[in-house]
């Protein structure tokens, strides 16, 4: 009879989580599957309001003729008076996205306004805060994109699908200080 000790037995447990910003995923984690974000148009007054990872090798359904589009290609907003310390302008370039499982992990956190995890938390990545624009029709989620983002490829088309912008700071009923007014917001996601 075999015997198996607690670490045998949690192998094939762990938590997954979406990359954003990357092909690839951190040092210690495992590669689901890489692909392009995809969302709803910044326009849209109904559907989806979450962002997702799609696959670089889609199974795809068959053409229909009623018009329902939904889902389109994820772009950076970020451009040269707009981006956040250390990055470049990456505005109208698609946002690449990288699906993770972390081996040995019963639990995973995305902690907005923190670039490194609390006590006994393992960071998987840590970078930005970003969702769609403030002013558009459509409200969508707020992710984490990874601090080294990168584009996608190297084509750039303001195609105006998804739209992605850093997120900042406003004090008032949000307290300044811990917080500071107008200030890109951090965050990072943690694995235990």
């Amino acid at each position: 009879m075999l015997a198996f000790t607690t670490t045998d037995s949690l192998w094939g447990i762990g938590v997954t989580y979406t990359r954003w910003g990357r092909k690839a995923c951190p040092t210690g984690a495992e590669l689901v599957y890489t692909g392009q974000a995809g969302g709803n148009y910044f326009q849209n007054k109904g559907g989806g309001i979450n962002y997702l990872c799609l696959p670089n090798d889609p199974e795809v359904g068959q053409q229909q003729s009623y018009d329902n589009s939904q889902l389109y290609g994820v772009e950076y907003e970020i451009y040269s008076y707009s981006k956040p310390h250390g990055w470049s302008a990456i505005g109208n370039m698609e946002v690449p996205c990288a699906v993770c499982h972390s081996r040995r992990k019963s639990s995973k956190v995305i902690i907005p306004g923190r670039q490194k995890c609390y006590s006994d938390w393992n960071a998987e990545y840590s970078g930005y805060l970003m969702s769609s624009h403030k002013g558009h029709t459509g409200r969508n989620e707020f992710i984490c994109v990874d601090l080294n983002a990168e584009p996608f490829d190297n084509r750039t088309s303001d195609e105006n699908g998804a739209l992605l912008y850093t997120i900042r700071a406003k004090c008032g009923s949000l307290r300044c200080p811990p917080y500071t007014d107008n200030a890109d917001v951090l965050c990072v996601v943690c694995t235990k």
